[in-house]
């Protein structure tokens, strides 16, 4: 392999050379010149003399001088042809430039050969573990219970472990009472911690519907058109969303909850139906949408938005308007449910009639038989 010292040494010797050239200039007749050719690979340049060479000396030799002698050798020392300082770094550097290049080309290549496969590989891996992500994701949704139950006695187990050793170290304790004592604080604290857990990612419907309840009450515009006070019913619909840990790409995460509510409400003056959307939130609720809809008794039902508006209402493809539909059925339906209940309570009054005067003549019979 060439090396750059080896070009600095050829160098030095070339420039060498020349710089003597140039302190001894050459001189040359018309007759006999000097080509100097370059080479294009190497850049050096090349003096190739022809077969009549002759020097012309300035300093005469003889006496007898002719006059056009004289005259060609002044005109030939008038315009002496002398070689300069020739640039011989172009050589070294052209070959630096090309071996450089060169080079450069390999890496690439190289470079382009070996990230293809690791591509490949990379892809590869990307998908199998999508895959096996997913796999995690599902038996953590399926098995969740029993994970969290085993994390719970695992838990129970060392802080009792911790707590015996801790209070033996210190105070005399006989060794049943002790281990069972803390055996029972160690399972109450990891009670209370599931409890605290469970109420703070969770949803709770009647705390909804109590919150709601409370807001209505104490607005003056829903006041006004239904009339006070406001009182709730039984009847509740409510769907849950979200919530829970996800192993989204082998990170766990804690979704968010909410729950879409609905129930009718009584006033004075007028019914209406209640939506609501709430959204638990660090552990508190967070109300995203409050409306009533009141049925007018001419023209088409008025909504009376407290908080929100008609986009949240239509959240979820319209998850709230869906749940409507078997709410209002199920209030208009209140009335034919109590006519039945009626009908079914005036069909049981009948029948224990029926079965009490069959009895009474069972007995009066049996009785005839008996004395005669």
């Amino acid at each position: 392999m060439v090396k750059p010292s080896d070009f600095k040494a050829v160098h030095r010797l070339i420039h060498l050379h020349y710089t003597r050239l140039v302190n001894n200039p050459v001189t040359v007749t018309r007759s006999s010149k000097l080509f100097a050719l370059s080479s294009p690979s190497t850049g050096f340049t090349q003096f190739q003399p022809k077969p009549s060479f002759h020097t012309f000396s300035s300093i005469p030799t003889t006496k007898n001088l002719g006059f056009s002698q004289i005259c060609g050798g002044l005109a030939l020392l008038a315009k002496p042809r002398v070689i300069k300082n020739v640039n011989f770094a172009s050589a070294a550097a052209f070959r630096l430039f090309s071996t450089s290049g060169f080079r450069k080309f390999d890496g690439s290549f190289a470079r382009k050969v070996v990230e293809k496969p690791m591509k490949a590989v990379g892809s590869s891996f990307g998908r199998y573990r999508g895959a096996l992500g997913l796999h995690v994701d599902a038996f953590w949704k399926k098995n969740s219970l029993v994970v969290f139950g085993a994390g719970g006695v695992f838990v129970c187990i060392f802080l009792w472990r911790v707590m015996f050793g801790i209070a033996s170290t210190f105070v005399g304790l006989s060794e049943g009472m002790a281990k069972y004592g803390f055996l029972a604080l160690s399972s109450a604290i990891v009670a209370f911690a599931g409890l605290y857990l469970r109420a703070r990612f969770t949803i709770n419907p009647d705390k909804v519907y109590r919150i709601a309840m409370r807001k209505l009450n104490t607005a003056a515009n829903i006041l006004e058109v239904m009339g006070a006070p406001l009182t709730g019913s039984d009847l509740r619909a409510y769907v849950m969303s979200g919530g829970g840990i996800t192993l989204e790409k082998f990170k766990p995460t804690i979704r968010s909850k909410r729950c879409f509510l609905l129930f009718p409400v009584q006033g004075a003056e007028r019914k209406g139906l209640v939506s609501v959307e709430v959204k638990k939130k660090k552990g508190q609720y967070d109300m995203k949408l409050l409306a009533v809809d009141i049925p007018m008794a001419s023209g088409p039902d008025q909504r009376v938005f407290l908080i929100g508006d008609e986009e949240e209402y239509r959240i979820g493809g319209g998850l709230i308007s869906e749940l409507r539909d078997p709410v209002v059925k199920a209030m208009a339906a209140a009335k034919e449910f109590d006519n039945l209940d009626r009908i079914e309570e005036e069909e049981d009054e009948e029948r224990e009639l029926l079965e009490a005067e069959r009895k009474q003549r069972e007995e009066t019979e049996k009785l005839e038989k008996e004395s005669s």
